[in-house]
């Protein structure tokens, strides 16, 4: 799913961070952001060089996937500051969502790309370079894009709170609208994803698997209605906020 709304403010009600706190969070924000910016300038780069050279999006995949790897699992962490209280978002909410995001990256991507050691060759939903653009090759792009303008937009945001320079204002108006058009990209690449790893979760891992899977995508529909209903709840209260500063 796509990314939490706030990860790295102090608990509201609790002492300000200290300075060691903020210097550790801010260089956390500022790393995340420069990987996720990276894995997204990667990807954009990438697309015309391969469809002038090979007229496929195949081989992206592999070229990018080992970033986006490590990229993604480093927000692991944050499940940890909201555990110990560094940052103001609930655990569970944290974990779930950290979680949503390992099991589309790990538990599909990884698992079922071309050259997986879970999949036999020919069988990988996606990264199959010697072949044309599958369905699942285009769904990992959605990801790459809608994960990446978000999380580059995220992580800044709270890099720059964090640094103490003030927001400016079109960025926090990216803040709270961009989601409208990346949060429907995001899920719907990550549900397709999900839905065409179903065949070889059952033939190569196990219906049990498979099942999973099925399980997880019946809860991001709802889950995913709700989260959008927030954001938005919380984008007027933003956005109000603003117009009376103003």
């Amino acid at each position: 799913m796509p990314a939490k709304k706030a990860t790295t403010q102090p608990i509201a009600g609790k002492k300000p961070a200290s300075g060691l706190t903020r210097i550790y969070l801010f260089l956390y924000n500022l790393v995340s952001l420069g990987l996720w910016a990276s894995c997204t300038l990667r990807t954009a780069l990438l697309i015309p060089q391969h469809l002038e050279q090979h007229g496929s999006l195949s081989a992206i995949f592999a070229q990018v996937f080992p970033l986006l790897a490590l990229t993604q699992s480093l927000a692991a962490l944050e499940i940890v500051h909201s555990l110990v209280g560094l940052v103001r978002a609930p655990v569970v909410t944290t974990a779930m969502q950290v979680a949503s995001r390992f099991l589309v990256v790990w538990g599909v991507m990884f698992a079922f790309h071309e050259g997986s050691d879970y999949v036999p060759q020919g069988a990988g939903i996606m990264g199959a370079a010697a072949r044309d653009t599958q369905y699942g090759d285009y769904w990992f792009l959605g990801c790459m894009f809608a994960w990446g303008i978000t999380e580059c937009i995220r992580y800044g945001f709270f890099a720059m709170q964090l640094a103490g320079v003030g927001v400016p204002g079109f960025w926090l108006w990216l803040r709270y609208n961009t989601f409208f058009v990346l949060y429907p990209v995001g899920i719907s690449s990550e549900c397709a994803l999900m839905y065409l790893g179903l065949e070889p979760a059952a033939r190569y891992v196990s219906e049990y698997y498979q099942w999973f899977l099925i399980a997880m995508l019946g809860v991001y529909v709802p889950g995913s209605y709700v989260l959008y209903t927030h954001m938005m709840a919380q984008r007027r209260k933003v956005m109000r906020g603003k117009s009376r500063v103003e």
